[in-house]
């Protein structure tokens, strides 16, 4: 398995400055650029430092990468955390109640139909704006809570390792209803 925090001169850590992470993407990819390279045996692979920008600079990519390192499979337990139980139903019946009113959108076959059905749609993505200010909310909460338990992690790194796996699973539902409710209002608004 490939070291990512290593391919960009990275510590180990849950969370990295986003701003230091990328100078040093930056700085290793004008290195690393074929068309810089010098000598014909590279000094640091280009995809390689790549893909490890794109890992690290995701808090969910990173942590599973890092849960990964230290021997723990990040997906064991896929259960939705206790905190996001509420928002989930909230979610699913969201995009339901969306694609519902989306599909009677489509089947509409007047101008008139489509016009009575334009009130259901601007409160629709007046939820959809709010349901997004929520998730992201949740989100923020959770980069703090991230940047929280990685000031324990030199004290006590093997205690921490369920907790880093369980804010794992909490970014992972996070960005999966992000992306949902952001395909949702992109449709919403054509």
């Amino acid at each position: 398995m490939i070291d990512y925090f290593a391919a960009l001169q990275q510590p180990r850590r849950a969370w990295l400055d986003p701003e230091e992470l990328k100078q040093k993407y930056q700085e290793l990819t004008l290195t690393a650029h074929p068309d810089r390279q010098r000598s014909p045996e590279p000094a640091l692979d280009f995809a390689a430092v790549n893909e490890a920008y794109r890992i690290l600079s995701d808090p969910k990519s990173r942590l599973q990468h890092l849960l990964s390192l230290e021997g723990h499979d990040p997906s064991a337990k896929q259960s939705i955390p206790e905190e996001l139980l509420q928002t989930f139903g909230k979610i699913g019946t969201f995009v339901q109640e969306i694609d519902r009113s989306l599909e009677k959108l489509r089947s509409a076959d007047s101008a008139l139909a489509k016009s009575l059905l334009r009130s259901d749609i601007l409160n629709a993505q007046q939820r959809a704006g709010e349901l997004s200010d929520q998730l992201q909310k949740l989100y923020t909460n959770a980069l703090d809570e991230l940047k929280r338990l990685d000031a324990l992690w030199d004290d006590r790194p093997g205690e921490l390792i369920e907790d880093f796996a369980k804010l794992y699973h909490r970014f992972a539902y996070l960005g999966r209803w992000m992306d949902q409710v952001r395909e949702r209002q992109f449709q919403l608004s054509i």
